[in-house]
């Protein structure tokens, strides 16, 4: 369970989203709360009396008074830091235990400019990371989460923990499709659609069975659904508590891939979506093609 969580501020709209998500997570976990801002190394002052830092130093300042006057008994701490924005982040990722930034990126918002960031962190975050959205509320009792084959089994970890926590329900969903045929490559088959359909069964089954067996009390949906992983997750989503996927981290979402579930739930923000890097452990090993029919 998360204890220092580290929440990146600006003083606009989607950092106090990203606070009162904070917040909302401080009323049932016990935790120290680090603000932090980036003062872009361009702008160092020169002198204390620099008004970029002490607009800076007043950001976290009134961040820490919002969480302060909460109610809630975590504990509050504020740094500024001298970086660009990037590598602050993935500096305060080192420290951290879980990462949390806001996003202007909502469904209802248009092009690229307010993804880039989350992205970027996103892929080099050395600790889960927390996109909130600008529209974010409380609400939800569902954690939902990607069952990925590389990257899920520490998403899966962080989502059930999650789900725990708050005797939200988890929801495990595992989306397939059959690959194109290539050079009649499946023409073997006898049923290909079946086939892969019961291959990704088995593969979804054998992962919530892990699970359980971790949490045996949790209770958990497994949702099987044909079409593109991005679409099924961002669509099951909706509503929920929080959204769970895994990355490799470390450069694998950067380049703006349009194929990245990642990617595609931080462009489209159906909930607050929790990013977790992969461990040095092996993820879901399990085949997802099936064997050709013997002729």
């Amino acid at each position: 369970m998360p204890r220092h969580i580290v929440v990146a501020v600006d003083g606009g709209a989607a950092s106090a989203a990203a606070l009162d998500w904070v917040v909302d997570r401080a009323r049932s976990v016990d935790m120290h709360v680090e603000i932090t801002t980036v003062v872009d190394i361009d702008w160092f002052p020169q002198t204390n009396a620099d008004p970029v830092l002490l607009e800076h130093e007043r950001i976290v300042d009134e961040a820490g008074k919002r969480i302060r006057f909460s109610g809630v008994s975590a504990e509050v701490s504020t740094t500024v830091q001298h970086a660009r924005r990037l590598p602050g982040l993935e500096a305060a990722s080192r420290r951290a235990d879980l990462l949390v930034i806001g996003s202007h990126k909502t469904r209802g918002a248009v092009g690229l400019i307010h993804g880039t960031l989350p992205l970027a962190v996103a892929a080099r975050t050395h600790c889960p990371l927390v996109v909130v959205p600008v529209d974010w509320r409380p609400g939800g009792a569902r954690v939902v989460v990607g069952v990925d084959d590389e990257t899920g089994g520490a998403a899966m970890a962080f989502a059930a923990a999650e789900a725990e926590r708050e005797r939200d329900t988890l929801v495990a969903v595992r989306a397939w499709d059959v690959p194109p045929l290539v050079n009649g490559a499946w023409e073997a088959m006898e049923s290909p659609i079946e086939a892969f359909e019961s291959s990704e069964r088995a593969v979804l089954d054998r992962a919530v069975a892990r699970l359980s067996a971790v949490h045996p009390g949790l209770p958990v949906e497994a949702i099987l659904e044909y079409g593109r992983a991005s679409v099924v997750l961002a669509q099951r989503a909706e509503g929920a508590r929080l959204a769970v996927v895994g990355t490799h981290g470390r450069g694998r979402l950067a380049g703006l891939l349009l194929g990245s579930v990642s990617h595609d739930l931080l462009m489209n923000m159906p909930c607050p979506v929790a990013v977790v890097p992969s461990t040095e452990e092996p993820g879901l090993a399990a085949p997802t093609q099936p064997a050709a029919a013997e002729p």
